[in-house]
C-alpha cells in the first residue's frame, strides 16, 4: 500500500543569493540539516511576522498619506510642523 500523496507538494524554487550570504547559511546548518528547510522556514517567519505600523518614522507616514492623496500639500505641512512641535516639546 503506497503512502497518501501531500496536500502540499514541494515544489522546486531557483533562487540567486551573494556567495557570502550562501556561506553564512552553510556555516549555520549542520551536515544533517536542510537548507531547503531552514529556507521555508525563515520565509514563514518573515510573511507571518506582525506588522509594527509604530516602527515607521512620523515623517515618513505622512509622506505615505500625501503620496496617496489622503492628505494635501497644506495639510501635511500642517501636520509636520505640530509633529515638529510635539517632538521639541520632549
Amino acid at each position: 500500500m503506497s503512502r497518501p500523496r501531500s496536500t502540499d507538494p514541494s515544489v522546486a524554487l531557483s533562487i540567486a543569493v551573494p556567495q557570502s550570504l550562501k556561506t553564512r547559511l552553510d556555516q549555520e546548518l549542520s551536515y544533517q540539516q536542510s537548507r531547503s528547510k531552514w529556507v521555508c522556514h525563515a520565509i514563514n517567519e518573515k510573511l507571518n511576522q506582525e506588522f509594527d505600523v509604530s516602527s515607521i518614522p512620523t515623517g515618513q507616514l505622512l509622506g505615505m498619506l500625501h503620496y496617496r492623496n489622503v492628505i494635501d500639500t497644506n495639510l501635511l505641512t500642517s501636520l509636520r510642523m505640530r509633529v515638529e512641535e510635539i517632538e521639541a516639546a520632549r
